[in-house]
């Protein structure tokens, strides 16, 4: 394999004027600029650059094989033309999928090799095409409240994530080129083992007849290995193998909640036929009528976020990846929503290793054009999403369009059906429409609209903004404008002052950083209360809610709980702290007491875990004395416990001095503290 990575000089062609002739004859000269592949081209330096860019890359090659060589691209944003030594090889749309080109023939094996490639992502025509006719499958890359300009018109469509964002791949095989490798295991609960099925699609070069005789390895999560033989044969140029094995007493892959993320690996070798290290997962998803989620077999209360990791994929490192997921799993989140776009293949990597569970929505954001040609390339795009990422075993669903609003009934039931012609083990969802978006306290009303438990059983969407700190904001807002929340770099950061200040009703304070404090406190009260209404109606009402969102995927004011620079805001320890599994959610009936009067409280312990707890014991505490403590016996498992106000005998000391308190409550088991939770009074004094 040969990385042709590195410096490719180009040069730009904003209006797609010039031809290839006139191209290579620019990319040869000496003073040509050079840009460091891959990368997207705004981080190169092309800053709202919008249409075409020419690259051309010379590389030296020496083989004596007479193998089959192919040329890979692992994306390109967005169109691609590519030529190799003069010879057009052909074209490809999409931003996300990897694609190839057999060049065996125009490879020169003995010298220098030219590369040339046209990248082409292009500016959409404001009011006529964009926003609501969209052509391009771009998603949150082209359209979003939270990318450079959110919705405006002049701004929206700044900072263009055209480029060679993923690596560009030179092999040498022998014969036979992987397409796709696509592992669907179907566990029998009642015998405890599962049979496992193997599909690959690939490509060879000759239209001859070949056998092989192969042997595969798998390799269970605790390094077991299983070895089998099989002969195939390869007939066609473009064909398919299948094979199936069964494996007894399989190790299940599980969320971090439930158990163990086990995966196992395959291996195939033989003389045409070689693939390695192909990670896969046992598992089966189900979502039943009252859209309860099952992980094989067991219900599992969904406690969710939206993730866009990044505004351009070419910065996302494994560092970075790891790094993220790191901090949802700690946040007790077990499944994140890829919100509106398709994400490198080693960010799904590390949530199968994790154990997160990811809803997986395709790269369409509000409307696009509805043309059968359009239709019919955004099936054939969602198709290429699913086969890339077919083998995470974290992907529990596809999910093919966000906020289509009335093209869930014209656009998206095409989409579903792409899907379901190739996998069928997969929950599939038309959209994530407004109708489970409830941004009360934000968009209208305020947060104690909550307690209705709006938009259920599934809520997809729900949030407020808060500022980033102080050091963060001074990153990307100039210190001009920083005491002035109505300038335009403000807006262009995507801040929403009018939702700030006349729903939210955030005051600014007397400096900017009283209104960090103050944004950043709306925003984890909202998370908290809307958690906690809608963690109580587990088992009756609610199945699963997913904030907007986890992190700033630019520098930015949004509703994210983690800002671009890693930074957590309060609004994150809201969400750790009402997201536990085993969780005592409070609900605070009178803020103000006197000395010795009984707590006005409800609460209740909620249970995620399919393990009960037993022989435990609640504390309630201000600061190290303990108001009262008695025994929990038993905690049931997916369970919801209430404890009324009127039941509960827990009275404050009577010699406590005016003034405001945290109260802490604690689930101890074992001397263990299992879950923590607290919440403030006041002591007044007695008129």
């Amino acid at each position: 394999m040969k990385l042709l990575n590195g410096k490719w000089n180009f040069v730009t062609d904003a209006n797609d004027r010039l031809s290839y002739a006139k191209a290579f004859e620019l990319l040869q000269k000496k003073n040509t600029r050079k840009m460091k592949i891959p990368v997207n081209w705004e981080l190169a330096g092309l800053h709202n650059f919008s249409g075409s860019v020419w690259f051309v890359k010379t590389f030296n090659f020496k083989s004596s094989s007479n193998g089959l060589n192919i040329l890979e691209f692992k994306g390109v944003d967005y169109f691609a033309d590519v030529w190799l030594n003069g010879n057009y090889l052909g074209n490809h749309e999409g931003y996300f999928q990897s694609f190839y080109f057999d060049v065996t023939d125009v490879l020169n094996k003995n010298g220098n090799n030219y590369l040339v490639v046209k990248v082409n992502s292009p500016f959409e025509e404001p009011k006529k095409v964009w926003p609501l006719k969209k052509k391009l499958i771009k998603g949150i890359f082209n359209h979003h409240d939270c990318r450079p300009g959110a919705w405006s018109y002049k701004y929206g469509q700044d900072q263009n994530t055209g480029g060679i964002w993923n690596d560009v791949i030179l092999d040498t095989l022998n014969e036979v080129f992987i397409e796709s490798v696509n592992i669907t295991p179907k566990i029998n609960f009642e015998e405890n083992n599962a049979l496992v099925k193997v599909s690959i699609d690939y490509y060879k070069r000759r239209n001859t007849f070949l056998k092989d005789k192969v042997e595969i390895e798998i390799t269970s999560p605790s390094g077991k290995k299983i070895k089998l033989k099989k002969e195939i044969q390869l007939k066609d140029v473009k064909g398919k193998l299948s094979f199936v094995f069964e494996i007894n007493k399989p190790g299940l892959w599980w969320c971090w909640d439930l158990g163990k993320p086990n995966l196992y690996q395959l291996d195939i070798s033989g003389k045409y036929l070689d693939i390695e290290n192909i990670s896969f997962g046992i598992r089966e998803v189900k979502l039943n009528d009252k859209k309860e989620f099952f992980l094989n077999n067991k219900k599992l209360f969904l406690r969710g976020t939206n993730v866009i990791p990044t505004q351009f994929l070419s910065e996302l490192s494994k560092k970075k990846i790891s790094e993220q997921v790191t901090a949802i799993r700690e946040a007790n989140i077990n499944i994140l929503r890829m919100h509106a776009h398709v994400n490198s293949e080693e960010y799904y990597d590390e949530c199968d290793k994790q154990g997160i569970i990811v809803w997986q929505d395709f790269a369409l954001q509000w409307t696009y054009d509805e043309s059968p040609e359009f239709i019919a390339n955004a099936s054939s795009q969602i198709k290429d999403m699913v086969k890339l990422h077919y083998n995470h075993p974290s992907i529990a669903f596809w999910c093919c369009h966000n906020e289509p609003g009335k093209q869930i009934e014209t656009v998206d039931p095409f989409l579903y059906d792409a899907i379901l012609s190739i996998d069928n083990s997969r929950i599939i969802r038309k959209a994530s429409n407004y109708e489970e978006h409830p941004y009360d306290g934000w968009y209208w009303g305020n947060k104690e609209h909550f307690a209705a438990k709006p938009m259920g059983p599934l809520v997809t969407e729900f949030g407020a903004q808060a500022l980033p700190e102080l050091n963060s904001l001074k990153k990307f807002i100039p210190q001009k404008d920083l005491s002035n929340p109505f300038k335009e770099s403000w807006g262009y950061h995507d801040f929403q002052y009018e939702q700030t200040f006349k729903i939210a009703e955030v005051s600014r304070g007397k400096n900017v950083k009283e209104f960090i404090n103050n944004s950043q406190i709306y925003q984890a009260e909202l998370l908290q209360t809307a958690i906690d209404f809608y963690r109580r109606g587990k088992n009756k009402d609610i199945t699963g809610i997913f904030q907007f969102m986890f992190i700033d995927c630019w520098p930015s004011i949004t509703w994210s709980i983690v800002d671009f620079y890693g930074k957590k805001k309060m609004g994150y320890y809201a969400v750790q702290k009402a997201f536990q599994s085993l969780y005592v959610s409070v609900s605070v009936r009178m803020k103000k007491y006197f000395a010795g009067q009984k707590l006005n409280i409800d609460y209740w312990i909620i249970n995620d875990y399919h393990k009960n707890f037993k022989s435990c014991k609640i504390i309630f505490r201000i600061g190290q004395k303990t108001i009262t403590d008695f025994p929990v016996k038993n905690i049931p498992f997916d369970s919801v416990t209430h404890f009324n106000w009127e039941t509960n005998e827990i009275k404050l000391p009577s010699k406590m001095k005016t003034g405001k308190y945290k109260v802490e409550v604690e689930i101890i088991q074992n001397k263990k503290i299992i879950s923590k939770n607290d919440f403030d009074i006041e002591i007044v004094k007695k008129k």
